[in-house]
């Protein structure tokens, strides 16, 4: 049985899933957000945002099962 809660991670954990090794800064993981790339951080209390992991994770997987444009 899978769980629909999401699971939900730091702005610095979404900017290593995307970097790996040479994670990204997290203006770029913003940016990419409001450009609609990745997910957009959930506010949970002030100060406070997290990112869906599971979803920025399948966003990532379809980017690469995507043919490149020529």
């Amino acid at each position: 049985m899978t769980s629909n809660t999401p699971r939900l991670g730091t702005i610095e954990a979404a900017c290593r899933l995307i970097g790996g090794d040479q994670p990204i800064h997290p203006s770029t993981y913003y940016r990419g957000a409001k450009a609609g790339i990745y997910p957009t951080p959930k506010k949970v209390a002030p100060n406070v945002a997290r990112v869906d992991l599971d979803r920025l994770a399948a966003m990532l997987r379809s980017r690469l099962d995507e043919p490149e444009a020529a």
